[in-house]
């Protein structure tokens, strides 16, 4: 046989033989801020695919009034009880103060990043872009948990609100939770445009119902009821609350200034909804900036402090959060028996007994109407941003490839390509993309639709109607997220609806902490990013290094006076408060794993501090060590790179030009929304 042409197997080297060693030249390799200029763009391409997806039906108008309104909810109208009888009238206010100017810093950080950046999936492709892929995983899955435990806890306030008209129980809870559950997963079954409409007009009786709240309160306080002028007596007579759970003197009143914090967490959260619903906005890279850019002015209590040059926002003097609780603190004492919430009087909010006391008879049931009306708007709102998480989690492929599931619903239209099925009804199963998809697989596609087009013209063929598509709707993740909402039944038996609002309520405040954690830590390191490019260039004229000092002019306008400082202190607030929000339970002696078969269940006394101490404890720590889990287990298992500095590239990738087109408001209502600088 001859094996000239084959390869001889090498022989083993002989003992005492010498070896060469052979140093190839090294292959090019791409450089770090290259490979990261590519993420960028992969990045953005996947999020052009899902905007085709979910093709963009929320207006300018819309994300004007959802920034501010959408999730205003029962943390205002019916969670501030809990702050006044903790805190007192001057300790709930100064609480909600100290969260507000924690918002104002996690939105003009978030404001910064996605002013630059805002077509790669939000604070969640900021977190994989410039931290690690890790911290975009669980931070994905810690919002989708934040925004679907808020959902039960909404619904679990409406039965607490109901409860006004229905103070001798006979309304079925189980069948009001699941009423409220159904309309709000309905409005979502439908076209973002449907909900967009019908958040602007919630978002509008919501603003206008606080404002009036206020200004009527104002009447109330100089005199205009039958208690006559009430004034600041109740801040003089009890500024604080007593005690907190049995501590009384000095530690009691701080502790239960501490409490407020929670509270106010709880009804802060949401400040991010503009950057999450961009991906469904008409225009997003100028309608989403100004939409946080409002979030951050009206929503916290002054802004003064905010670089603009639109004399309007002069007339934002005082938040809606700050000044309903200021109002309330003025109106009704501490210990009032009504702000516990399950006295037996059906009262629900501070705002609701305020106007029971000045004997306005009406007044508070169209109060405790609207405010109802909120509940059921903000548990929409959560069912539709959760969704949307659980749906780009999917296209991502960190999440079941099912629910990126889209139903979709097409009509007739002239053609403008080639031509679609006869179908009228269609589905899509979207699963997630490989990242590493050619550059020019978007970029030409109009320009090949085109082509097509113009030679079928040119033939004489016949094109056949495209269809466009007006119903389109991520189902099985607003189906998935809507489950959640089942958490409220646990409102149905001896457990009460107040106290599972109070526990979901803290297990959401918890959640909203920890994503403000992340997000801000994410900030951090991209400021620090920043300054190291900035260094990098700043002694060099190169081509690209002009580029690089460009673009950190750009993310400089942007740029809050006082960055990073900012932001550190309202991570290291967040953290500290995550760490003893549950401070309580540890002074409980009473602690059991679990019941014994036979034996009575344990009774705690006052002396026990707390009533419920393990609840108390799984609602406070238990969310941590799974955020924690989520991030390292897929550190773990991806072998996922920590971004160092020497990576990091600012380079905008393909961001549209902003140019100013101009939208006509319509009817008398969106030009006074224009008027007041909300859209």
């Amino acid at each position: 046989m001859d094996t000239g042409g084959l390869r001889e197997r090498p022989k083993p080297l002989t003992p005492g033989a010498r070896t060469v060693r052979i140093d190839l030249p090294a292959s090019p390799r791409r450089g770090l801020w290259t490979q990261q200029a590519d993420r960028i763009l992969r990045f953005q391409r996947r999020w052009k695919r899902i905007k085709a997806d979910l093709p963009p039906q929320l207006s300018r108008k819309h994300i004007g009034m959802i920034s501010i309104g959408g999730v205003i909810g029962t943390g205002l109208f019916v969670g501030s009880a809990n702050a006044l009888r903790n805190g007192g009238p001057i300790g709930a206010l100064l609480g909600y103060i100290i969260v507000g100017s924690v918002v104002y810093c996690l939105c003009v950080s978030v404001g910064e990043m996605i002013a630059f950046l805002p077509d790669v999936g939000g604070v969640v492709g900021l977190a994989d872009l410039y931290v690690d892929p890790a911290l975009g995983f669980s931070l994905g899955w810690a919002a989708w948990y934040n925004w679907s435990v808020t959902l039960p806890t909404e619904i679990s306030a409406a039965v607490i609100v109901i409860g006004f008209w229905d103070q001798h129980h006979q309304v079925p809870v189980a069948a009001v939770s699941m009423l409220f559950l159904l309309a709000a997963v309905v409005v979502n079954c439908f076209p973002s445009r449907v909900y967009g409409e019908v958040e602007f007009t919630l978002s509008c009786v919501k603003v206008l119902t606080i404002v009036i709240i206020i200004l009527l309160s104002l009447l109330i306080d100089l005199g205009a009821s039958e208690q006559g002028p009430i004034g600041f007596r109740n801040w003089i007579n009890m500024p604080f609350a007593e005690e907190y759970l049995g501590i009384s003197g000095v530690k009691g009143r701080f502790l239960g200034f501490w409490a407020v914090i929670m509270q106010a967490s709880f009804s802060f959260f949401g400040s991010d909804v503009p950057g999450i619903a961009s991906v469904e906005v008409i225009d997003a890279t100028r309608s989403t900036p100004q939409g946080l850019d409002e979030d951050v002015r009206v929503r916290v209590y002054s802004n003064d402090v905010l670089l603009t040059t639109n004399s309007a926002t002069l007339d934002y003097r005082t938040l809606f959060y700050v000044g309903g609780v200021l109002v309330s603190g003025l109106l009704v004492p501490a210990t009032d028996p009504g702000l516990a919430l399950n006295d037996g009087t059906g009262n629900s909010s501070p705002f609701v007994i305020a106007f029971k006391l000045a004997g306005w008879g009406v007044v508070p049931h169209v109060c405790n109407a609207a405010i109802l009306v909120s509940a059921w708007s903000a548990a929409a709102s959560d069912i539709y941003i959760a969704s949307r998480f659980l749906f780009f989690l999917a296209r991502r492929g960190h999440a079941p490839a099912w629910l990126a599931h889209l139903y979709k619903s097409r009509s007739l239209r002239p053609a403008q390509g080639r031509g679609d099925s006869d179908n009228s009804t269609s589905t899509d199963q979207s699963g997630s993309e490989d990242d590493s998809d050619a550059e020019s697989e978007d970029s030409h596609d109009s320009e090949q639709d085109d082509a097509g087009l113009r030679e079928r013209e040119l033939l004489g063929g016949q094109v056949t109607p495209a269809k466009k598509e007006i119903y389109v709707i991520p189902l099985a993740s607003v189906l998935v997220t809507s489950s959640v909402g089942f958490l409220t039944l646990l409102s149905f038996g001896d457990v009460g609806a107040n106290v599972v609002f109070q526990w979901l309520g803290n297990v959401a405040s918890v959640a909203s902490l920890q994503q403000w954690t992340a997000t801000l830590f994410t900030y951090i390191r991209w400021h620090r990013g920043t300054v190291h490019y900035e260094r990098k260039h700043q002694d060099q004229d190169t081509e690209v290094a002009r580029k690089a000092k460009a673009e950190i002019a750009i993310i400089k306008k942007n740029r809050q006076w006082g960055q990073p400082y900012l932001a550190w202190y309202a991570f290291v607030l967040c953290v500290f408060v995550l760490l003893t929000n549950g401070w309580a339970v540890f002074l409980h002696n009473g602690w059991r794993i679990a019941e014994v078969l036979g034996e009575d269940p344990p009774s705690y006394g006052v002396d026990k501090r707390i009533f419920n101490p393990v609840p108390a404890f799984l609602s406070a720590y238990i969310p941590l060590p799974f955020f924690l889990l989520l991030t390292f287990g897929y550190k773990l298992i991806k072998q996922t790179e920590t971004i160092p500095l020497d990576k990091m590239t600012f380079a905008r990738g393909r961001i549209p030009p902003c140019e100013p087109i101009p939208e006509e408001p319509r009817g008398r209502i969106e030009r006074l929304l224009e008027w007041l600088t909300i859209i």
